[in-house]
């Protein structure tokens, strides 16, 4: 590595955190739930809940309510006289567009939850992300099914089950979508979409209490914080994991006696918040 590329390297690394930033929709109605999103077809409820597309704060049937929070969007026999009229269309999917979200080419994991009743084989969920801040979905960069089968039968979700995708490092944007089929006296519940992303941060934002050492390091590194410190990652110099250890307290003690010398960066989660910080490894 040439002494330039370290310097920069080294520059940014004491000057930045890299710390997790949440976007969320829960359907709360609350500031929280930022993560603005569309509809192809309006909310709607009718037959005292039998055609339902709408936000609900009970039960939807056999779901009791949402996963979080005061709501949840809730869905019921989605291919009906309004919807096929609303779309035109003999069987109208329904999608959930959410807009753009900024991650700075860093990665970030996108998740939600999903709860479903008694759905079959003509029934369909999958989403899609697009690694850009467009609109259109002709193409896109992952596609995956929540739910499809060509088994027949009824099928339940067990509970509220969380759907979870790491979205790579390299791109600047993400947006998703959600598309659903379902027809039938079946029941569906969404909640809890979110993006968290890592996005740099002066030392203003920091893990509570966070420190660590020693630095250099002949291979044990110990840390310590006044929050439960979750996981930690070592990346080598061009961004690849070559060392991860899950935690559970306050304190944590990484043997890196096995990686050779040099200059590392070391990522620690704690909750919601994501601390980076180099380390050398003599």
């Amino acid at each position: 590595m040439k002494k330039t590329t370290l310097f920069l390297l080294l520059l940014v690394v004491n000057s930045f955190y890299v710390i997790g930033q949440v976007t969320r929709q829960g359907f709360d109605n609350q500031q929280k739930d930022n993560w603005s999103y569309t509809s192809n077809i309006p909310f709607y409820d009718f037959g005292n809940g039998s055609d339902l597309w709408a936000q609900k704060s009970n039960s939807n049937g056999r779901i009791r309510g949402p996963f979080s929070g005061t709501s949840y969007l809730a869905g019921r026999d989605l291919d009906n006289e309004y919807s096929e009229n609303y779309t035109g269309k003999s069987s109208p999917e329904h999608i959930l567009t959410f807009d753009p979200i900024y991650i700075g080419g860093l990665g970030a994991e996108m998740s939600f939850r999903i709860h479903y009743v008694g759905i079959d084989k003509n029934d369909y969920i999958y989403y899609q992300l697009s690694y850009n801040n467009g609109t259109d979905w002709s193409t896109y960069d992952y596609m995956a099914d929540v739910f499809r089968t060509n088994q027949n039968g009824n099928f339940n979700s067990r509970g509220w089950e969380e759907v979870k995708y790491t979205i790579p490092t390299g791109p600047s944007f993400v947006r998703m979508r959600l598309v659903i089929y379902q027809n039938g006296n079946e029941y569906l519940g969404f909640d809890d979409f979110q993006v968290v992303s890592q996005t740099l941060s002066t030392k203003d934002n920091l893990i509570e209490g966070f420190t660590y050492g020693p630095n250099p390091t002949s291979g044990v590194l110990r840390m310590k914080a006044k929050t439960t410190l979750d996981k930690a990652a070592v990346y080598d110099v061009l961004g690849k994991e070559v060392f991860s250890q899950k935690g559970s307290s306050t304190e944590m003690t990484l043997n890196i006696t096995n990686l050779t010398s040099g200059l590392y960066l070391v990522k620690v989660q704690s909750g919601e918040v994501t601390q980076t910080f180099k380390i050398i490894n003599k």
